[in-house]
């Protein structure tokens, strides 16, 4: 296997274990436990595995800049503790499937906030590419149907802000790789977002938990595989110089993967027009990476970059 075909893989295998966070959310909060304490879980025992593996494979990204610093505190309260507290709530409240859907609006964000902080153009593409996501996440979520009552639009709502604090990882990142590597910044974003997640997930609880090894196991698997591995895999995936606009498209199978998850094993309700939808999400990211033909456009990728919105 050559090194490009290596990072496909790679990068497939990231986009899986992200999808399977929805997997190990609904499982600890049937056990009892809170959204809040489920996010905290995932960021302290991500931020541990990260750590121990970066001691051993790369010492160096334990290393910080004061101005390196400055950028993981701003990962860490709106990327980190902000996006988990919402999208756990959110997968609380409407389920898997909609939760993941929702998520992947978060390019209609970015874009937004790209044009407002970075004063970024849109061009035909971009504009084809956001409608086709906008229309497809409609029916994703509703099913084609109109009636507004039947929809637990607190939980849509939790969902739309979990897209927009994701969509604020690329803005922040932006700056942040040109004084850190990316997994330093997932590194310490870990860190100091399960602080921040402290007084409302009140971890000293889930001592209570330390006597079931079922419920120790899954706390396990989703501060292992959701959060460390997906990342590993990804900026392993993308060290071997793949486009990143390919690599936003082979992550696209956590959206497909979460969906299956959640009609197949959670029992999540499932129709046509919600497969419709799904079909146009991926689409979305398949016209995004499509590029004008009089420019080219060039990508600079290293180990150290990091695509956080992988559609």
């Amino acid at each position: 296997m050559n090194q490009k075909s290596k990072g496909y893989l790679f990068v497939v295998v990231a986009g899986v274990c992200w999808a399977t966070i929805g997997l190990f959310a609904n499982s600890l909060l049937g056990y009892g436990l809170t959204p809040e304490q489920v996010a905290f879980l995932r960021l302290f025992l991500g931020f541990l595995v990260l750590f121990i593996y970066s001691c051993f494979k790369m010492p160096s990204a334990l290393k910080i800049s004061k101005k390196g610093l400055a950028y993981c505190i701003m990962v860490g309260i709106v990327s980190q503790a902000g996006f988990n507290m919402c999208y756990f709530n959110s997968i609380d409240s409407i389920g898997v499937s909609a939760s993941a859907v929702l998520l992947y609006t978060s390019p209609l964000f970015l874009t937004f906030l790209s044009i407002v902080i970075y004063k970024e153009r849109l061009n035909k593409i971009k504009i084809i590419s956001l409608a086709v996501c906008f229309m497809g996440a409609i029916l994703a979520v509703t099913g084609g149907s109109l009636n507004l009552g039947q929809l637990n639009m607190n939980g849509i709502l939790l969902g739309i802000m979990s897209a927009i604090t994701y969509a604020c990882m690329s803005i922040i990142s932006k700056g942040a790789l040109k004084e850190c590597e990316g997994i330093t910044l997932l590194i310490y974003g870990f860190l100091i977002g399960s602080i921040l997640m402290i007084p409302l997930a009140k971890p000293f609880e889930l001592i209570s938990y330390a006597n079931d090894m079922g419920v120790l196991t899954i706390m396990l698997g989703l501060g292992i595989i959701p959060a460390a591995a997906a990342y590993i895999f990804y900026l392993n995936g993308i060290s071997t110089g793949i486009d990143l606009s390919i690599a936003g498209i082979l992550a696209s199978t956590e959206l497909i993967v979460s969906v299956i998850i959640g009609w197949t094993i959670l029992g999540e309700s499932f129709s046509v027009g919600k497969l419709i939808g799904v079909i146009f999400m991926v689409l979305s990211a398949l016209i995004a990476i499509k590029k004008p033909k009089s420019k080219k456009i060039k990508h600079s990728v290293n180990e150290n970059e990091l695509e956080p919105v992988r559609v």
